[in-house]
């Protein structure tokens, strides 16, 4: 598939999960924006060598950071865009191949692609995590150095 068409389909597929979400539409492409930067950052990480694991994750961590940000420059709330935005990440051909090759009888297979739909689920949850955490800890640290700074004047 062409870079193009991968930025236009991770883009409509998080507008149309934004829409599926009743999210503002005022914030629709910001939605859209996260889900692509999304899909970007894991197709950067998965060619210069990254495991699918780790760049699901690094993905992940991204769309978690991006919507902390947005939701405060659109004063929405956060997972407006961090459920929609994980939905280029989501393995759901990985799960459906699973399926299908148990039904198949081919259990080694089906077990194998389980394992990595579940990595990736979890590598999408952990990120989701971390992204929230590094902004918590961030938002403190500045809350705490404008209170010393006014303290000081």
């Amino acid at each position: 598939m062409p870079w193009w068409q991968g930025l236009s389909f991770s883009l409509m597929s998080t507008v149309a999960y934004c829409i599926l979400f009743n999210v503002p539409i005022r914030t629709l492409f910001a939605g859209g924006m996260v889900g692509m930067t999304g899909w970007v950052v894991f197709q950067v990480m998965t060619v210069n060598g990254a495991s699918l694991t780790l760049a699901t994750f690094g993905a992940a961590t991204t769309v978690s950071l991006l919507s902390q940000f947005l939701s405060i420059f659109l004063r929405v709330p956060s997972t407006n865009f961090s459920v929609s935005g994980i939905i280029p990440l989501v393995p759901g051909s990985k799960a459906y191949k699973a399926m299908l090759a148990f039904v198949n009888g081919e259990n080694l297979d089906g077990v194998t692609l389980v394992t990595l739909t579940a990595f990736a689920a979890g590598a999408i949850a952990a990120g989701l995590i971390l992204g929230i955490s590094i902004f918590s800890v961030w938002k403190g640290i500045v809350t705490r150095y404008a209170a010393k700074r006014a303290k000081a004047t």
